[in-house]
């Protein structure tokens, strides 16, 4: 597995923090692209909120894990080029079912435009290969270590085990641990519940 230059403290922050049903988080530095893909829905302090929706919110995220520091600068591009890059990999994600379409050429274009500048370099950290992102803006390097850690989740084929649950008003990206890689909802009780409940009413209605 290829590592991302990382302090260790940043992803293992992320794998104490709640998910639905209890449900163990993403492995390793995994944990940090999965809360960035879940930064749409807060579940900890405004519950409901997109996280990155305003330059406050983006830079208040980035900084709180290191991606960042707090004199850097944050702009509104810098906010659109973080949000395109986040609903692109979701889309990526949700496409693996075979339930969603994959992202179109337009929405690729622009998850290409967004992550323009953010780049990374397989450099050798003692006797082990690790990705280093590089780039001129604090933003670019904050990108480029979530795009790096993504492609090391491709590479080692931990990506696949990232699930974009289909419950109504869900989308909740969970790490699926199931033997056979063959996890559904981030929550039976909550979505796989609801959807059981829908399905049943619909079925009987129909009667």
């Amino acid at each position: 597995m290829v590592q991302v230059a990382l302090d260790d403290s940043v992803w293992r922050r992320e794998q104490a923090a709640p998910q639905p049903g209890s449900r163990p988080p993403a492995p390793g530095q995994l944990a940090l692209l999965q809360a960035f893909l879940n930064s749409h829905f807060d579940l900890v302090d405004d519950r409901g909120a997109d996280l990155l929706a305003s330059r406050a919110g983006l830079k208040s995220w980035l900084v709180a894990r290191g991606l960042i520091a707090r004199g850097d600068r944050v702009t509104e591009d810098g906010v659109a080029r973080t949000l395109t890059v986040r609903e692109g990999l979701r889309q990526l994600i949700a496409a693996q079912e075979g339930t969603t379409p994959p992202p179109g050429g337009k929405a690729r274009r622009s998850l290409d435009r967004a992550v323009a500048g953010a780049s990374f370099e397989l450099r050798l950290a003692g006797d082990r290969p690790c990705l280093t992102p590089t780039g001129d803006q604090p933003i670019d390097r904050a990108v480029a270590t979530l795009m790096a850690i993504a492609t090391s989740a491709m590479l080692d084929g931990s990506w696949t085990r990232l699930k974009s649950c289909p419950g109504h008003h869900c989308g909740w990206v969970f790490y699926d641990r199931s033997r056979n890689n063959s996890g559904r909802w981030c929550s039976m009780t909550v979505c796989g519940g609801r959807e059981k409940a829908r399905t049943h009413y619909h079925r009987h209605r129909g009667h």
